[in-house]
C-alpha cells in the first residue's frame, strides 16, 4: 500500500507557547498566583529567573536553609523559557567523562558525573514526594549512528569509561537490537546511556512553581528587572518596585548572553521542536513502546521521544547564532530551522512520511567554549551564577541549584559540582566576528551532517569550516 502523501502545510512557529507549556498549564487545577511585584520587598536571596536552574536553587535553599527568605523574579511565567520548551531528555555527562577526567583529574571528574547521574533519580524521587506528574519515564537514552557510510563514533567508550571506574554507563548496541527499539531503516548502531529518562519538562517547571509557593519562596511572574544595584544590601529594579536582598542568584541562562561579564564567554543558538499528532498504532509497529529517549549522531543533533498519549516530540539543533546577545524571533519563529527539523524527522522516520504535525516552536540555548556549564560568584560572593548548558540542561540544571544553594547557604554538599565552581570559561571571539563566524560554521555543519547523511564524503571546504572551532581549541561536539 503506498503511504498517503506527506502533508505540505507544518506549523508556524512563534505565534503561541510551546505545546509542552500549554498542555501543563491546561493540567493545572486552581495555581496559585504569582502576581508582578508590587512596592518593596526584602528578602535574604534575590532570584533572577523562573526557569528550572532558579527553581531548583530556591528549593535546594529551603532544605539546606530552613526559615530562608528567598523570592524568585521573572520576567515571563515559570517555564515560559527553555524550561517549558526542551525535549525533555533527563541524562548526566557519562559520554562526556573522559573530558571531565582529562580536565579534572581522575577522582574529580568522576565525582562530577555521578552527581550529574544523581539528577536522573533524584527527579524522578521528587516527583513522586511532591506529587508532580512529569511524565518521568526512566527508559534510557540511545544514541544511534544514522550515517549510512560512517564508522559509529564512541568506538571504545564504554570500555574506557569501565577502565575510569564506571562499568556499564555506556553500553554498545548492535544494529539488530537498535531495530527492537525502534525499527527504523535509516537506524545502524547505538550507544546505549541506560540511567537517562524522558520528562514533559513544562510538567516539571509548573510542579516546582507550585511546591515552592507552597513553602513559602516568593515568586513574581511578569516582574522583569531593570537594573542591578550591587550596593550593600543588593536592590533590583522592577516596573513596579524593589526586591532588597544580601545575595541575589543569576539564573537566567542564555539571556545572560548579553550580560557584561558573560557575553563573552558564551553563545546563544537556536533549537527547534515539533510534535506529531496521536499515533500509538503506528508507534506500536516500531515496537518504540518504552518511551525511550533517541538521538542521532549529527552536530546539529537530532533528538526525539514519545509521549504517553501517542505522539513524537522531534527537535534539531539547526536554529541560527544570536548577535551580540540579544534574544530575538530568530530563536521562537525561523520557519527555515522547522523545515530542517522535519526534513531530519523524515529522514530518520521515513515509514511515517503522511504523519501530521500538530505545532512547532524554538528556543534559545547558551553554549560555552567546552559545552558545560559555567558556576560562580562575583560582588565577593555576594552575587552567584550558572549557566551555559548547551541545550542539556534538565538535568544539569538541577545539579546547578543545588550547588548554588550550597553557595549561598555556605554548606558541604558531596553532590555539588564543587569542580566547577569558578571556573571561567575561554573567551569566544568579540562581536561581529562571532556572529559571523558562528554563522559560517553552523552552514558548514548542517552541509557536513547532510552529506554523511546521504553517504557521500563532505566536500573539502565544508570540512575545514566545520572544523575550525576544534583548531581554535572549541569543544562545540556533543
Amino acid at each position: 500500500m503506498t503511504a498517503p502523501p506527506y502533508p505540505s502545510a507544518l506549523p508556524i512557529p512563534g505565534l503561541r507557547r510551546a505545546w509542552w507549556l500549554r498542555e501543563a498549564l491546561a493540567a493545572e487545577t486552581a495555581p496559585i498566583p504569582a502576581p508582578p511585584l508590587s512596592g518593596e520587598l526584602s528578602v535574604d536571596v534575590a532570584i533572577i529567573g523562573g526557569g528550572y536552574t532558579g527553581m531548583w536553587t530556591a528549593w535546594f535553599l529551603t532544605e539546606m536553609a530552613p526559615g530562608i527568605k528567598v523570592a524568585i523574579v521573572e520576567a515571563d511565567i515559570c517555564g515560559g523559557g527553555p524550561s517549558g520548551r526542551n525535549g525533555g531528555f533527563l541524562h548526566g555527562w557519562w559520554e562526556q567523562l573522559p573530558y571531565l577526567v582529562e580536565r579534572y583529574g581522575r577522582e574529580a571528574g568522576l565525582q562530577l558525573a555521578r552527581a550529574a547521574d544523581e539528577v536522573v533519580e533524584g527527579t524522578g524521587a521528587w516527583c513522586d514526594q511532591n506529587g508532580v506528574d512529569a511524565w518521568f519515564t526512566p527508559s534510557g537514552y540511545l544514541r544511534v549512528n544514522a550515517f549510512p557510510a560512517t564508522h559509529y563514533d564512541w568506538e571504545g567508550l564504554p570500555d574506557e569509561l569501565a577502565r575510569l571506574g564506571a562499568p556499564g554507563q555506556l553500553r554498545h548496541v548492535e544494529p539488530a537490537a537498535v531495530q527492537l527499539t525502534c525499527a527504523s531503516p535509516a537506524f545502524r548502531e547505538g550507544l546505549l546511556m541506560p540511567s537517562a529518562a524522558t520528562i514533559q519538562p513544562a510538567r516539571l517547571a509548573r510542579g516546582l512553581r507550585r511546591v515552592l509557593l507552597e513553602r513559602g519562596v516568593r515568586i513574581h511572574e511578569g516582574t522583569a528587572v531593570r537594573f542591578v544595584d550591587h550596593g550593600r544590601p543588593i536592590q533590583l529594579t522592577t516596573p513596579s518596585g524593589f526586591v532588597v536582598a544580601d545575595q541575589l542568584v543569576l539564573a537566567a541562562n542564555a539571556w545572560a548572553t548579553g550580560w557584561p561579564g558573560f557575553r563573552t564567554r558564551m553563545l546563544a543558538w537556536g533549537s527547534y521542536m515539533v510534535i506529531t499528532e496521536q499515533i500509538p498504532d503506528r508507534l506500536r509497529e516500531l515496537g518504540w513502546k518504552g518511551g525511550e529517549a533517541l538521538a542521532d549522531s549529527r552536530f546539529t543533533i537530532s533528538y526525539f521521544r514519545t509521549t504517553p498519549d501517542g505522539r513524537i516530540a522531534f527537535g534539531a539543533g539547526v536554529g541560527s547564532a544570536g548577535y551580540d546577545g540579544r534574544i530575538g524571533p530568530v530563536f521562537t519563529s525561523d520557519r527555515g530551522a522547522i523545515d530542517r527539523v522535519v526534513a531530519n524527522f523524515r529522514h530518520l522516520l521515513p515509514m511515517l512520511a503522511d504523519v501530521r504535525f500538530d505545532d512547532a516552536w524554538g528556543g534559545p540555548i547558551d553554549i560555552t567554549a567546552d559545552r558545560f556549564p559555567e558556576i560562580g560568584s562575583r560582588e565577593g560572593g555576594r552575587v552567584h551564577y550558572a549557566h551555559g548548558f548547551a541545550g542539556n540542561g534538565v538535568g544539569p540544571a538541577r545539579l546547578a541549584g543545588r550547588t548554588l544553594a550550597a553557595m549561598v547557604a555556605r554548606v558541604e554538599d558531596p553532590l555539588a559540582a564543587t569542580a566547577l565552581i569558578g571556573r571561567r570559561q575561554r573567551f569566544l571571539p568579540p562581536e561581529p566576528f562571532r556572529y559571523l563566524g558562528a554563522r559560517a560554521i553552523r552552514e558548514a555543519l548542517i552541509r557536513l551532517d547532510d552529506a554523511l547523511d546521504a553517504g557521500r564524503e563532505p566536500g573539502t571546504l565544508t570540512q575545514l569550516v566545520a572544523g575550525l572551532p576544534g583548531l581554535l581549541g572549541y569543544r562545540f561536539r556533543h
